[in-house]
Order: C-alpha cells, then sequence, then structure tokens
C-alpha cells in the first residue's frame, strides 16, 4: 500500500507537539488536544487531514428499484433510493456493479480482498492518520453475531454497538479519575489549562468541538432516561432494542461525525445491522425482520412492498451520516463508500449490487450515477482509497469516478 499525497510526518507532528508548550500528560489526558495539533501540524504543511468512512448495509437492492437517472438536482431516485434523496448531489451511485463474495456470510469480505489481512478502515486508518488518538472506529448497530467487517492482521475486532462505550471510549478523559469525571467537564479543564496557548482560531474551533461533544451527551443522556450532563453510567449497558434502532443508528452517526471533525481519527467504519439482517425497524409498515422482507415477507407480491420500504429506511440512514459530515463542513475532505453483500437479496444476487460513493470534494464526480460494468466490491475500495491518495494492494480504479 502506498499513498500518492504526502500527509502530516510523524517528525513534523512531534516538532509541532513539542513546540505547542502543552504537556505530553495533558495530551494524554484529552485526545481531542492530541486531534487539534495534528490538525495544527497539517496546516503548517498546507494539507488537510483526509477522513474515509465506510458504511454497511445488508441486503443489496434492485437494480429497477435503487437505480437512479439523470444528474445533479434533478437526478431521479428509484423507491429504494429515496433515502438519500437530501444529499443525493453528493453521491455517485456505481451501477452494475457485480460481487465476488455475493451471499451471507461474506462480511470478512467487504472491506478486503481476502479473510485475512487489515481490512480498509484500518488500512486506511494506518495511512492517512497514524498520529492520531485512534487509527480507526468501528461502530454498529445490531451488528455484532454473525461476522466483522473489521480485522486487524488476522483477529477479527467487534463492532462497538453500544453509542455509550463508544461515547466514552472517544471523548472519554483517560487522566487519573476518570471513571468518575464528567466527560465534557474533563475535556473543558484541559482546554482551559492551555487555552492561552492556542491560535484565536484553533480556541473557536476547540469551543465548537466542545459544543458538539455536548449535544451529543445530551442526546445520550436524553436515551438514558434524562439523566444529567453531569456524567453516564460506568458500567450499566443501554439496552439496545429494536425499538430504537433507528434512533441508535443516529446517534452511532453523530459520534462518527464528532470524531471525525475533532480529529479523533481518520477512519470510521459503521454498519447498519449484520449480514442475516436480524434487526426490525418498529416505526415503518413492515413489522418483520429485515432478512424476511427479502423472502416471503411481501407475501408474494411481485414488487416486494416490504423489502422497499426497508432498503429505502437504511438509505436514509446513511444520508443522515453523509449530510452530518456535510453539514459539520468535513464532507469536501472525506471520502464516503457505501458496501453491501449482494444484489438482489431475494436471489442472493452477484451482479446489480448496489455500491455508492460520497463526498471527497473536487476528488469525486457527484450527483450521477456511473455504470461500473464489470468490476466489484474491491475496486470500490481500490477507488475509493485513491481518492484518498492511497492505493490499495488490491482491485482496479472505476473509471468515471475520480477527478483530478
Amino acid at each position: 500500500m502506498s499513498r500518492h499525497n504526502p500527509i502530516v510526518s510523524r517528525r513534523h507532528f512531534l516538532a509541532t507537539v513539542a513546540g505547542s508548550g502543552i504537556s505530553t500528560a495533558l495530551l494524554r489526558s484529552s485526545p481531542l488536544l492530541t486531534g487539534l495539533l495534528y490538525a495544527r501540524s497539517a496546516e503548517a504543511q498546507g494539507l488537510m487531514p483526509t477522513r474515509t468512512v465506510a458504511i454497511y448495509v445488508p441486503g443489496g437492492g434492485i437494480h429497477d428499484f435503487w437505480a437512479p437517472s439523470g444528474q445533479g438536482a434533478q437526478m431521479q431516485l428509484g423507491p429504494m433510493s429515496q433515502g438519500y434523496e437530501p444529499v443525493k448531489t453528493e453521491c455517485n451511485f456505481l451501477l452494475n456493479m457485480g460481487h465476488n463474495a455475493a451471499g451471507h456470510g461474506r462480511l470478512p469480505l467487504l472491506l478486503k480482498a481476502g479473510w485475512n489481512g487489515d481490512s480498509y478502515d484500518v488500512a486506511m486508518g494506518k495511512a492517512l492518520g497514524p498520529d492520531l488518538p485512534f487509527t480507526y472506529v468501528n461502530l454498529g448497530v445490531h451488528s455484532n453475531g454473525q461476522g466483522y467487517l473489521t480485522k486487524v492482521g488476522n483477529t477479527d475486532v467487534p463492532f462497538e454497538d453500544n453509542p455509550f462505550n463508544a461515547f466514552r471510549l472517544l471523548f472519554g478523559n483517560t487522566g487519573p479519575g476518570s471513571e468518575k469525571t464528567p466527560i465534557l467537564d474533563a475535556h473543558a479543564a484541559a482546554v482551559q489549562s492551555i487555552r492561552q496557548k492556542l491560535a484565536g482560531y484553533e480556541v473557536q474551533r476547540m469551543d465548537e468541538h466542545l459544543d458538539a461533544i455536548a449535544a451529543t451527551q445530551r442526546r445520550l443522556d436524553d436515551m438514558a432516561g434524562g439523566s444529567s450532563c453531569a456524567g453516564l453510567p460506568d458500567d450499566e449497558e443501554f439496552p439496545l432494542t429494536h425499538e430504537t434502532f433507528s434512533r441508535q443508528a443516529r446517534l452511532q452517526a453523530d459520534i462518527a461525525v464528532a470524531a471525525l471533525r475533532c480529529n479523533l481519527t481518520s477512519s470510521v467504519s459503521i454498519g447498519f445491522g449484520n449480514h442475516q439482517a436480524e434487526f426490525r425497524v418498529p416505526e415503518l409498515s413492515y413489522q418483520g425482520i429485515y432478512h424476511q422482507s427479502h423472502h416471503g415477507g411481501s407475501n408474494g407480491l411481485p414488487d416486494y412492498p416490504y423489502y422497499t420500504e426497508m432498503r429505502r429506511h437504511l438509505g436514509s440512514l446513511s444520508a443522515y451520516l453523509i449530510a452530518g459530515l456535510r453539514d459539520a463542513g468535513i464532507l469536501d475532505s472525506t471520502v464516503v463508500l457505501e458496501t453491501t453483500d449482494m444484489g438482489h437479496a431475494d436471489l442472493h444476487g452477484n451482479s446489480d449490487v448496489p455500491f455508492m460513493l460520497a463526498g471527497g470534494g473536487g476528488r469525486l464526480r457527484r450527483g450521477q450515477g456511473t455504470p461500473a460494468n464489470g468490476y466489484d466490491q474491491h475496486d470500490l475500495l481500490h477507488t475509493a482509497g485513491l481518492a484518498c491518495g492511497v492505493t490499495l494492494p488490491y482491485g482496479r480504479e472505476i473509471p468515471g469516478v475520480l477527478l483530478g
């Protein structure tokens, strides 16, 4: 694996840390400060940190119900892709693509070329942000129990399905007494202690980060039953049920955006369910599990109304994450890919697989569908990597996607 464009060198980053006047002990206590100094180092070299997000949506889609027509704001989405409407001009819908490992049980083959080796999210984190507090962040929503997307070498890494755990891991203070210290207060204290050493725009940026964390923590507190922002339970896990599937998904997306915006990581993956699609979304018309909507859940109707409704909803969750990146001002510096494990789920098909890319600023063509006959999920990864300046050792570039 190689990278075409320069990134923040470790030597330059360490020099930035040394020249900041901020102690290493304080940096260890708050990863937000590390992220801020990483951004300072990148800007000093005329660079912006490059980010990537890999989204997993199970169950594929039906080409005729998913494929868009037209371009830009006039693009017409299908009944399965209608959920992307708010961000369609940010997306490149890849058409007619194949899958060399279609079907259930193929999660380990979606973000890498084989059963072993670093997955895309890990490899990209190592390439883009080796000095950031977290090499990668892998989140999920009812995603554990049927294989894993993320792998480090030959070791599977479970999804972090609990947003409370994810929030504490990413934004919790790691210094003495951190288990009992309110998350926001801990970071605010760290920032206040070095505020005079920051440039004016850095103070503003850090304040914005703290505001974003406070907003996310308020949402976590609301889910926990209205507890105050004074802290979260140390050991008690929030009961993550199907009744709150969509709320969990949006909250995990908020956490992903905050982690990227605060330069805690350069690489995030998020799974909306697992390969057996063992979840349901109670606010929809269809009340069964998603898997059953593919196979018999439509009562023999040829237009698969329940499969269509569920897939459209999952697309809206991806769109929520993309919109969050856009609203945070980092979508142009983030390449988003959405992967899945098959085409037509009732057939476990390996053709007409609904893949998608989004964001990327001037690197990706957006607001269109791109024919990609003869290409598969590994080419999707390769193309996303190239958009970030990284050459992955598998796959090919999909023509008509990249600019420049």
